[in-house]
């Protein structure tokens, strides 16, 4: 096909893409998604606006100049996606990869979600594949009908996918990661609200959710930005809010406790905590939007880069990252570009055939 011509049917599918998630963002349909997926209206509103922004023609055409020459020939016929529970932005946008390749794209959604795989058939001709996931011999059948398999999950649940591929198959597993913010600087109060969007988005649910900060300084430096993110959010939670309170007060009630135990502060809005931990080693929030704030220390952060996705960086610190951890801005963790490696895979690439 000549460049112009794929430029133009990679322009008609981003705006595809992009209309899906845009209708699947407002109305009746968007108000039970969101309740099937725990979250606000306006959360989900948020999130799949967010990834609408990075399907462009250019994007998607950028992808394409980077694949091996022999790409016609490797490209999938079909494409099996087992979506993870916690976001659905992650599954249209796997679907969306694989339909730019041509490819026929079935979807297992989590039990209870079945309503996410009849708007992507929908709207991206996408084919639900239902099947229970504890059910061998059904994941082995649905794994050895397709060219390529795409897992977001569990470590358990890629592990068990994986012993079903065989060499002949792509295979793109993405299982349990985190992400962490790096403050080696006194953040502007732009710095800090946008640290309180990447909190909110999606109830912080999901690999690229920030579940710690690690602050260079003394603890005056960790509490004081605590503090401040907490005073900064009220206005984003009026726009933003959340819908699993019981889950969030849960894991306040443990967090504050731990806290207080230590000595250490924390600060709390009406649907939020930052609470500040004198150890640096990777804490993950015991619930819905807790934010941990603890001293900075790159030992710490060395034992989390195995499970690390992306860091949100303030200042200019020096940090030794593998290629396969993102590095971004705050303001951006929930919204990475389309080019983004996840876990160090291609977008396209990892999907074409041995």
């Amino acid at each position: 096909m000549p460049d112009r011509a794929r430029h133009e049917v990679l322009a008609d599918l981003a705006s595809t893409v992009r209309a899906s998630l845009e209708a699947a963002s407002t109305g009746t349909t968007s108000h039970a998604l969101a309740e099937t997926f725990g979250v606000s209206p306006e959360v989900w509103r948020e999130g799949l606006r967010a990834e609408a922004d990075a399907w462009t023609a250019s994007a998607l055409t950028a992808l394409f100049a980077e694949l091996p020459s022999d790409w016609p020939t490797r490209v999938p016929a079909r494409v099996l996606v087992i979506a993870a529970r916690t976001l659905p932005a992650s599954a249209w946008r796997q679907c969306g990869l694989a339909r730019a390749l041509g490819a026929e794209v079935r979807l297992k959604t989590a039990a209870g979600q079945e309503a996410l795989g009849e708007v992507l058939a929908a709207s991206l001709g996408v084919v639900p594949t239902p099947f229970a996931s504890d059910d061998t011999l059904a994941v082995a059948q649905a794994v050895g009908e397709v060219d390529a398999v795409i897992v977001l999950g569990s470590d358990e649940t890629v592990a068990a996918v994986g012993r079903r591929v065989t060499p002949s198959q792509a295979f793109a597993p993405h299982g349990h990661r985190v992400s962490a913010i790096w403050v080696a600087a006194p953040p502007t109060d732009a710095e800090v609200a946008a640290l309180g969007r990447d909190l909110l988005a999606w109830d912080q649910a999901g690999c690229l959710s920030p579940q710690c900060v690690w602050v260079e300084g003394d603890d005056q430096a960790r509490e004081t930005l605590a503090a401040r993110l907490a005073a900064a959010l009220p206005s984003l939670e009026a726009a933003l809010p959340l819908a699993d309170r019981p889950a969030h007060f849960a894991g306040r009630r443990h967090a504050e406790t731990l806290s207080a135990m230590l000595g250490a502060p924390s600060f709390a809005s009406e649907t939020a905590l930052c609470a500040t931990h004198p150890s640096p080693a990777l804490r993950v929030a015991e619930g819905p939007r807790i934010l941990w704030f603890l001293p900075a220390d790159r030992d710490a952060l060395a034992e989390t880069l195995p499970v690390l996705s992306t860091l949100a960086v303030i200042g200019a610190p020096t940090l030794d990252l593998p290629t396969s951890v993102r590095v971004c801005r705050p303001g951006e963790m929930q919204r990475p570009p389309l080019d983004w490696r996840q876990d160090g895979l291609h977008p396209l690439g990892s999907l074409l055939r041995p």
